[in-house]
């Protein structure tokens, strides 16, 4: 609703994992970096984790973007897959098909192509987002297809993306025959303050708003305490606040409707009270939230200089 005020071309803070919008910051940089090293190298099983919403699917999906088109690729997304039903889900992305449903026919088609591939100077990749939720069994079947190896390279290499759930899965006494196998791993880390006021310009810039939307420095100090620089949260606060401004008419965002937003969004259950971060900020901005509780409790609104808070707060006319 406010992409017209603020002359954006499209919304800036979609959470869908857009390749368009991604922020390559130190960390998501070094990630795609050895990600692209455990392929090009044929280095087997490579691991990327991470928190919640710190942008592995992303990175994933920039990857696949930019790899050679010599590779060929598998994008597995629902990882709730038994053994069997994991290796046919690989050689269908693959684009293959067996006139045997066992598991040796299809690991057989599975490596009468991957040697092809090989031959002719290509490689393989199969990307198994939100892996931690893979059972042991499925974990060993990845574990077979990783065994389809020449005497000098690894036919596929897997990449297993999850949260940090995922760690300690593969820490297991079950699984340490897979996990002795995994060279390459990266740890995705939240964005930091430098890198979160950062990741908001580039946002807004790539969404069309050049200086035609602002967070001001105290907002983006704001934003970073309550979210901790995890770039989902980024994302679903930003929106709340340019919401908050937008009502206002204000194409500067400061703190005052971060504050507004985080309390609108502790009250729908995306931040818990009192978490790490957005405490130092509604401590701060007090005089903003009560004002906000004052007018909300008023049928008919409350006035205070340029601020004009609806009747029932600016949650009845999000978007």
């Amino acid at each position: 609703m406010y992409q017209k005020f603020f002359y954006l071309k499209e919304m800036p803070f979609h959470v869908t994992p857009d390749p368009k919008f991604l922020y390559l910051g130190t960390k998501h940089r070094e990630a795609i970096e050895l990600l692209r090293y455990g392929i090009n190298k044929r280095k087997g099983f490579i691991v990327l984790t991470g928190e919640v919403g710190t942008g592995k699917t992303t990175i994933c999906r920039a990857l696949l973007e930019n790899l050679a088109d010599n590779v060929e690729t598998a994008l597995i997304l629902n990882p709730l897959l038994g053994p069997d039903e994991l290796l046919r889900t690989v050689t269908s992305d693959l684009g293959l098909s067996s006139d045997e449903q066992s598991v040796k026919s299809h690991l057989d088609v599975l490596n009468t192509f991957l040697l092809d591939v090989t031959e002719h100077k290509g490689n393989a990749v199969v990307i198994i987002d939100e892996a931690q939720n893979l059972s042991a069994k499925a974990l060993e079947m990845l574990r077979l297809i990783s065994n389809l190896e020449t005497e000098k390279d690894k036919l596929v290499q897997i990449i297993l993306v999850g949260q940090p759930e995922l760690k300690d899965k593969l820490g297991t006494r079950e699984l340490r025959q897979l996990n002795q196998r995994i060279i390459v791993r990266y740890d995705l880390a939240p964005l930091d303050r430098k890198e979160t006021g950062a990741y908001i310009q580039s946002r807004l810039f790539v969404a069309g708003g050049s200086g035609s939307v602002e967070f001001g420095e105290s907002a983006v100090d704001a934003v970073y305490e309550a979210t901790g620089g995890i770039p989902r949260m980024i994302n679903i606060l930003c929106d709340r606040s340019l919401t908050a401004a937008f009502i206002k008419t204000k194409r500067e965002i400061g703190v005052e409707e971060v504050a507004e937003a985080v309390e609108e969004l502790t009250g729908d259950g995306y931040f818990s009270q009192p978490a790490k971060g957005h405490v130092g900020v509604l401590k701060r901005v007090t005089p903003y939230i009560a004002l906000a509780s004052f007018a909300s409790a008023f049928g008919a609104g409350f006035y205070w200089g340029p601020v004009i808070i609806a009747k029932t707060g600016f949650g009845l006319v999000l978007p």
